[in-house]
């Protein structure tokens, strides 16, 4: 059985940062210019209290029962001023775990965030992901995303 995608509380903090340490570890593997989940960590925990006084983010959770088993963030953004829309939707973190990926967990996630960003007029919605991760590549083509722009670094 799935586990249930609820709202995130202030309570599931703890968990949040334990996949979100695993989703920084899994992007240092990728590439050292990422942190580690170690030193993330704090930042992000700053970040997620404030997440969630705003109106404009919502934190979505897989409940297994004795703790999280993924967790995606979805926030309303003002576009860049180049673009059209008044407003876009923005998936700024996803992450499930290991053993739940590949059985429709992170779909069923993703539905509900589409569902409120569409409750709440949102008709496009952007996310990055990193070109070297193949795997989150086909998660979000799969769920109908398709290239858009091509985000650039230069080392010196």
């Amino acid at each position: 059985m799935l586990p249930r995608v609820r709202a995130a509380t202030r309570k599931d903090i703890p968990e949040i940062l334990r996949l979100n340490a695993l989703l920084s570890d899994f992007h240092v593997r990728i590439d050292p210019y990422y942190k580690s989940g170690e030193e993330t960590s704090g930042g992000f925990k700053l970040v997620l209290e404030n997440l969630f006084d705003d109106e404009k983010t919502n934190i979505l959770v897989a409940d297994k029962g004795n703790g999280l088993a993924g967790y995606f963030i979805g926030m309303i953004q003002p576009p860049k001023p180049f673009l059209r829309p008044e407003k876009t939707g923005r998936i700024s973190d996803a992450f499930v775990e290991q053993a739940f990926r590949g059985r429709g967990l992170g779909e069923k996630m993703f539905d509900r965030l589409v569902e409120w960003f569409k409750e709440n007029g949102i008709r496009h919605i952007e996310l990055s992901v990193d070109a070297r991760n193949p795997e989150g590549i086909g998660a979000w083509r799969k769920y109908g995303f398709k290239d858009f722009m091509i985000k650039m670094r230069l080392d010196l």
